[in-house]
C-alpha cells in the first residue's frame, strides 16, 4: 500500500516536471516568434530604402524604413521581456531555461546590428 502511494506521489511529480517542462519551451518558441517578427520587419524596413529610392519625396521613404525598423527593434525588445518575466518565474521553480544573458546578447545584437543598416543605407 505504502509502494502506491510513494509511486503516485512520484507520478504526480513527474506530470508537474513535464507541465513545466512545457511551459519552458512555450517560453522560447514564443521569444522565437517574436524574434521572427521582429526580423521581418527590419528586413522589409531596409528593402524600402533601396526599393523605393526612386520615389518622391525621399524622406517619405526614410520615415516608412525608419518606423519599420523601430517596430522590428521593439517587437524584439517586447519578445525579450516576455522571455525575461517567463524565464523568471520558471526558475523560481528549478526549471532550467536559456541563459537569460544569451537571449538578452542575442537581442540586443540584432537590435543594434538593424539601426546600423538603417544608417548605412540611410
Amino acid at each position: 500500500m505504502a509502494d502506491e502511494a510513494d509511486q503516485g506521489r512520484s507520478l504526480g511529480q513527474a506530470r508537474t516536471d513535464w507541465a513545466e517542462r512545457r511551459t519552458a519551451l512555450a517560453a522560447e518558441r514564443t521569444f522565437a516568434a517574436w524574434a521572427r517578427t521582429g526580423l521581418s520587419c527590419i528586413g522589409v524596413g531596409l528593402a524600402v530604402t533601396q526599393l523605393l529610392n526612386d520615389l518622391q519625396p525621399l524622406w517619405l521613404v526614410r520615415v516608412l524604413a525608419a518606423g519599420l525598423v523601430a517596430l522590428g527593434a521593439l517587437a524584439l525588445a517586447f519578445g525579450f521581456r516576455s522571455y525575461h518575466k517567463s524565464a523568471h518565474g520558471l526558475e523560481k521553480s528549478g526549471q532550467h531555461t536559456l541563459p537569460l544573458g544569451w537571449i538578452g546578447a542575442f537581442a540586443g545584437l540584432l537590435i543594434a546590428l538593424a539601426i546600423a543598416g538603417l544608417i548605412l543605407v540611410w
